[in-house]
């Protein structure tokens, strides 16, 4: 599933909310508004009435009907003047000549589309109709509601941003945290400091620091398990190596001589499989690396000419003066040294050592590995299926030599044929 943003879910889900809030608030206002607009304009409607009640009117029969001409407007509200007969005698010029609400009672009442207030005067002499277009009442609660909202949508942007500069800072603590967490070596397990971190986010940290706790314990006892053990084995293989190579000199029965020849090349595994848990305890215990300018092709010359019984068989190749490197020379060497005997053992011949600038490369001429068996064997006491022998520690080892020394280790097929193991440390900026 792909990750999601905290700081993105929160300023959108904030700003949904903020939204509805404002829109629900809109509306509420929206129903208040309609409320009392409509009892203005019901008291305007029977205010308008009463004063038409007041008008000087003839009350000759034979006088026709007057009309209110102010010239062409927009009419909201239109009125009749009833006699006490019933007969209209004042309008407005959009009013129709009909009666309207003829068989109203005094007061208010909704007619069709129109909001009517009907008045008749105490002595029964006039008769007064006011009405009002509802479309206008709704007109009007809808351009109000209208120029509500238009502030959300102005200040809806302003609202992202500023929510999220919010969540930003609120989260930085949460940030500094993890970006602390990146930059941590691997041996680095001391726990994290929960100042910064949010008062919601300390249990987790809590519990992160808890995880390291363990970590390190069980870290430790694995390192003192390998270094007591390393310790423990050198000794009394150093005295076994030497009862054999006597046993050896001093006997002349030729299947006895293999036989401790046999036991010899035992002695040699089990010594050096006690080197390499010497050597991973240290790198894994954290132990400070001995940095100093260092040449690669030397060094890469210097490691090769230990295989010199090999004869032609490993050689070095400088694509480049590479630059000098500040690195630990003693834990290079030893990676160096294990990429060629694994080419030696478990490739193809002729093997090249590769300087570049920031990058060494060991080449053989065998197939190599998938990149899944790859990842499986820089695990400590992995071993590829092939009949040579091995502890099971060397790529182990350098890998974590290569994370010691912030470098990718990193194998491939080699573009002209065979298989690649390189070492690459990453270029400045």
């Amino acid at each position: 599933m792909k990750a999601r943003s905290l700081e993105a879910g929160l300023r959108w889900r904030l700003v949904a909310v903020l939204t509805l809030l404002w829109v629900a608030g809109t509306l509420g206002a929206g129903v208040a508004l309609w409320h009392e607009t409509g009892e203005v304009l019901d008291s305007a409607l029977a205010e308008t009435a009463q004063r038409l009640l007041v008008l000087p009117l003839q009350d000759d029969e034979a006088a026709t009907p007057r009309v209110a001409e102010v010239g062409e407007h927009e009419e909201r509200v239109i009125y009749q003047v009833f006699d006490a007969r019933g007969r209209l005698r004042l309008r407005s010029h959009e009013a129709p000549e009909e009666p309207l609400g003829q068989d109203l009672a005094d007061g208010l009442h909704r007619l069709g589309p129109w909001r009517v207030a009907v008045i008749t005067r105490d002595d029964g002499r006039r008769r007064a109709v006011v009405a009002e277009a509802l479309e206008h009442r709704v007109e009007s609660v809808t351009e109000s509601l209208l120029a509500l909202m238009w502030p959300l949508a102005v200040l809806l942007p302003a609202a992202v941003v500023l929510v999220g500069v919010v969540i930003r800072r609120g989260l930085a603590g949460v940030r500094q945290t993890g970006e602390a967490l990146d930059r941590r070596a691997a041996h680095e397990l001391d726990p994290l400091p929960l100042a910064p971190v949010p008062v919601e986010m300390q249990p987790f940290v809590r519990s992160v620091n808890a995880l390291l706790a363990r970590v390190g314990q069980l870290l430790q006892a694995e390192q003192a398990f390998a270094a007591q053990a390393g310790h423990e084995l050198r000794t009394p293989l150093a005295a076994a190596r030497a009862q054999a190579q006597r046993l050896l000199a001093h006997t002349g029965d030729e299947g006895l001589q293999e036989r401790v020849r046999s036991l010899l090349r035992q002695i040699d595994r089990l010594t050096r499989t006690s080197e390499r848990l010497l050597d991973l305890a240290r790198l894994r215990g954290g132990a400070a690396l001995r940095r100093s300018a260092l040449d690669l092709a030397e060094l890469a010359r210097l490691v090769v000419s230990d295989f010199g019984g090999e004869g032609a068989a490993v050689s070095v190749r400088v694509v480049a003066p590479p630059p000098v490197l500040q690195a630990d020379a003693d834990l290079l060497a030893l990676a160096l040294r294990n990429l060629v005997e694994n080419a030696l053992r478990h490739g193809r011949t002729p093997v090249v050592v590769e300087v570049a600038p920031g990058r060494l490369t060991v080449l053989d001429a065998g197939a190599g590995v998938s990149p899944e068996e790859w990842e499986r064997l820089a695990r400590p006491f992995e071993r590829g299926a092939t009949p040579a022998g091995g502890t099971g520690l060397g790529l182990a080892l350098v890998a974590q030599v290569a994370r010691a020394h912030g470098a990718e280790l990193r194998a491939a097929q080699a573009p002209g044929g065979g298989f690649a193991v390189t070492l690459e440390w990453p270029r400045p900026r």
